[in-house]
């Protein structure tokens, strides 16, 4: 395993955000003054330990909103996590809706550099050692260059699985990335963000520094080199709140759909 996947995302009571609230329509944020970034990190979220995907159907197990309309959804796939005294992740946990006896775990050990353990529910036992910088970001397993940051901690390149990505890091947030693939397709993605909140923590801390706020608008540019031909896709992105002000609730909607391409709930520590 080269890469980690990654998905695409802070402490408080566990009481107050295990059941995420339903029916309620995301807010629309006015323009209000932007904070300090001291106001505005991902540490004051407090790390994830529970993120699950929903896909829309006719008999759904729960109602959520989305801009007033009502959608029936159902769990397909939930991660669980845990973390060390340091908050670095040790462990992912994966289940899917449709398979109770099913599931597979990533494990971490930091040693300095990272042992990455897979296992399954089919028996399969699997280590990798991912060699990590002096910060404890991971630096790759194939070369000791896989992974490149800037003096900030951000990750500004990867090279590896048939791509190269680029990213351009503006203000601690991530505002574009490019992949260029050997097959010879480029995505280029740019990046808006609510400045007023603070993102959704990774789980994947050793993937350097995380974006500082919440995102809300991503613009792909896929090309195609052999034929030119580009096509632009924008995906707008929606969230619930629970009592303390943290999203609890995504909904991912894309320009060329009419339902949300995406719904994630989050439960944090």
């Amino acid at each position: 395993m080269k890469k980690t996947a990654l998905l695409v995302f802070p402490l408080a009571l566990l009481a107050a955000c295990a059941t995420p609230q339903q029916d309620i329509t995301p807010s629309v944020s006015q323009t209000p003054p932007v904070l300090s970034p001291e106001k505005t990190g991902a540490v004051l979220i407090g790390p994830l330990v529970q993120i699950t995907d929903y896909f829309l159907t006719t008999a759904g197990e729960k109602t959520v909103t989305l801009n007033g309309k009502s959608l029936n959804v159902s769990w397909r796939l939930k991660n669980t996590y845990a973390y060390d005294a340091q908050n670095r992740l040790i462990r992912q946990r994966t289940t899917v809706w449709n398979n109770s006896s099913w599931w597979e775990e990533l494990s971490y050990q930091y040693t300095p550099d990272l042992a990455q353990r897979y296992q399954n529910s089919e028996n399969k036992d699997l280590l990798n050692i991912l060699l990590l910088t002096d910060k404890g970001y991971i630096k790759g397993n194939a070369s000791p260059d896989e992974y490149i940051y800037n003096s900030d901690g951000y990750l500004i390149s990867y090279k590896g699985n048939g791509q190269q990505d680029t990213y351009t890091v503006k203000d601690g947030n991530v505002v574009a990335k490019e992949t260029v693939y050997n097959s010879g397709g480029v995505q280029r993605n740019s990046y808006e963000y609510d400045l007023t909140k603070p993102s959704i923590p990774s789980p994947l801390t050793f993937r350097g520094q995380q974006n500082r706020n919440l995102l809300v608008k991503q613009t792909l540019v896929s090309t195609n080199l052999a034929s030119s031909v580009s096509q632009t896709t924008v995906f707008i992105y929606s969230y619930n709140y629970d009592q303390q002000d943290r999203p609890i609730r995504e909904f991912v909607v894309a320009d060329t759909e009419a339902t949300p391409r995406s719904v994630r709930e989050f439960v944090y520590q």
